[in-house]
């Protein structure tokens, strides 16, 4: 494939489903090698995701994929995702660290412990590990690079839904500002994309119930919710050479519910 990001190479972890396929298909299109990196190959049950696994996809459009299954809370296992992406184009120069769990929400003083702990490993470990393994590895290239944390603009301002899953990707918001001042020597830039309500397997509960889904969308300035696609471009421009001298951003990519709060 021809584009903007021809001759460069893509990790996009958790990227089977939902805003994680939407990546990976967005930077392979637009020329990036990707390695597709989950727990599973197939797109997850009772999603909107429909047609062959995403590198199967990519590859029949013509592009270069690979599919890796990763656990992100493993760290051997990201950084073998690391290491097959560099075996798929000689190199790494974009990592997105997708990959995160949103189960059902409660109150604090309901929050099973086992849920939390959960929610912390994956959404705020699992993104340490692909941004330590992406970020060691692109400095041993010595060709800069682009990490791209998907945090949630829960992580910007206060929500009404789960303090384990709002804690982490706060967390996420604050790795990639600290990451961003500590590597950006090397070339490599780090930023966060925030994403509102976007229609997801993760999301689904809220678009099968037309009472819940009304009062979300009352909630967005902007008169539609989001779509996958909405989150892979701002991925793909992150990537891109227009943002080269953007890092240590985190950037709301919701309709505009961060800024009426």
């Amino acid at each position: 494939m021809s584009g903007r990001l021809a001759g460069r190479v893509a990790l996009v972890t958790g990227a089977a489903s939902g805003n994680g396929r939407a990546i990976a298909l967005r930077l392979a299109r637009e020329g990036a090698a990707v390695l597709c990196a989950d727990l599973q190959v197939a797109p997850l049950a009772g999603g909107y995701d429909e047609g062959p696994p995403t590198h199967e996809l990519i590859l029949r459009e013509g592009g270069r994929a690979a599919f890796r299954l990763c656990d992100v809370t493993d760290g051997d296992q990201v950084q073998a995702a690391v290491e097959a992406a560099v075996e798929l184009g000689g190199g790494l120069d974009i990592a997105v660290a997708n990959a995160g769990a949103s189960p059902r929400s409660h109150d604090l003083v309901d929050e099973p412990w086992d849920q939390y702990e959960l929610v912390v490993r994956v959404n705020q470990h699992g993104v340490w590990w692909t941004c330590r393994e992406s970020v060691r590895r692109m400095v041993e290239l010595g060709r800069g690079g682009r990490v791209i944390a998907i945090a949630s603009a829960a992580g910007l301002v206060g929500t009404p839904t789960g303090v384990d899953y709002n804690t982490s990707k706060g967390a996420v918001v604050q790795l990639v500002r600290t990451l961003a001042g500590q590597v950006g020597r090397h070339g490599i830039t780090v930023n966060a994309v925030c994403p509102g309500y976007v229609r997801t397997a993760m999301t689904r509960l809220i678009w099968d119930d037309a009472d819940r889904l009304e009062r979300v969308r009352a909630t967005t300035p902007l008169p539609r919710l989001g779509e996958p696609e909405d989150v892979a471009g701002a991925c793909f421009w992150l990537a891109s050479d227009d943002a080269a001298w953007v890092t240590g951003v985190a950037l709301p990519v919701d309709g505009g519910l961060t800024a009426t709060r």
